[in-house]
């Protein structure tokens, strides 16, 4: 079952760090960020705010990644 919500879809851009690395960030709430970042043989997706960057989730794919991403902000992002 879907959850409604008022907030605006994620939009996911990758970025390349100086050493090559690639990261996916998405625009949350408050000049806030997701990061989907390559960790291993996983992917750690992280919220980062001007309070902290935090762990939200491991996951295997990006697709898993991307849709822990979603039912956070489902539950935290409150943009209309």
């Amino acid at each position: 079952m879907k959850v409604e919500t008022s907030r605006q879809p994620l939009r996911w851009e990758t970025i390349v760090r100086a050493d090559g690395v690639e990261i996916e960030q998405a625009l949350a709430r408050n000049n806030s960020w997701y990061l989907i970042v390559p960790q291993g043989t996983e992917l750690e997706l992280r919220y980062a705010s001007q309070a902290g960057n935090y762990l939200v989730a491991r996951c295997a794919s990006h697709d898993d990644a991307k849709r822990a991403a979603d039912a956070h902000a489902d539950r935290y992002d409150t943009r209309a």
